[in-house]
């Protein structure tokens, strides 16, 4: 495995786990893991095609992850009102995107869903954003309650 590789990879997992040592290490009430999945596609001896989520050990361009976060509410009270944001690494495009989760695509400053928001290009041209333009995801959570889990996970391809 190259030097370039190994950093991606290493950038791509530390990307996706952001939101979780902070929760991990204050023991909070909500337990978050962050993980990367790597699509892999097989065909079977019948010709039939199948499709894996595995752990990743290189990437490279074209490659389609899967970047999440499981949460868990370990309390015995309603958490209210959560907010996870996560940072779209350069070295990935955002796939698609629900089209009710909040996105950003200037690094975070402005937050909305992704048919809302216009890019201005460098010539003073508007057009409207697109799912490669986003650079940050956020969910809000009104609530999760005693014991609740869950996965929210966004897809992407490595550039």
């Amino acid at each position: 495995m190259n030097n370039c590789t190994k950093f991606g990879l290493a950038a791509l997992l530390v990307a996706a786990s952001a939101a979780a040592p902070v929760q991990a290490e204050t023991a909070a009430p909500l337990e978050l893991v962050g993980y990367v999945k790597l699509e892999k596609v097989t065909t079977d001896p019948s010709g039939e095609r199948r499709v894996e989520w595995v752990e990743p050990q290189v990437v490279v361009p074209g490659d389609k992850l899967i970047f999440g976060t499981q949460f868990t509410n370990r309390s015995q009270a309603p958490i209210e009102s959560f907010v996870v944001s996560n940072p779209v690494p350069p070295s990935v495009s955002v796939a698609q995107i629900d089209p009710a989760v909040l996105v950003s695509v200037d690094g975070g400053k402005t937050w909305a869903k992704l048919a809302d928001l216009v890019i201005v290009e460098a010539d003073g041209q508007r057009r409207a954003a697109l799912p490669g333009d986003v650079t940050n995801i956020r969910w809000v959570l009104p609530a999760i309650a005693p014991g609740e889990s869950g996965r929210l996970e966004f897809p992407v391809t490595v550039r």
